[in-house]
């Protein structure tokens, strides 16, 4: 019982990371902080869990003879946190814990600039 008082609603109901899928053509790499997430392959779509934040989040894709593009994550409420009411506690772990919010785009669609060099 004191473990569930002293959780808060978020951390209980919603995973620190959330899915996002990406699609575009074969060969793109995306990368959040220089880390390789997802590769998009056979199918043109890839997969990737990438850990909640309070504000938004860039992530970069890349293609060989294309420049880089910036997909941003936007960063939404989670209502699930509704649930803390008035519990200043709980609130503060949800927002500690960034599971007070969600990526609100969970299906990024790439599209890509060739190079100047390969125009």
């Amino acid at each position: 019982m004191l473990c569930f008082s002293l959780s808060s609603c978020c951390t209980l109901f919603t995973p620190a990371k959330q899915t996002i899928t990406f699609s575009g053509e074969n060969g793109i790499k995306i990368y959040d902080n220089a880390k390789k997430i997802a590769e998009i392959r056979e199918g043109n779509v890839a997969t990737a869990r990438v850990r909640k934040k309070l504000s938004d989040k860039t992530l970069i894709a890349k293609k060989e003879g294309y420049k880089s593009t910036p997909l941003v994550l936007e960063a939404t409420f989670n209502p699930v946190a509704c649930i803390n009411l008035l519990n200043v506690v709980s609130w503060a772990i949800d927002l500690g814990t960034p599971k007070a919010c969600k990526w609100d785009n969970t299906v990024i669609e790439i599209e890509m600039e060739k190079s100047e060099s390969n125009k």
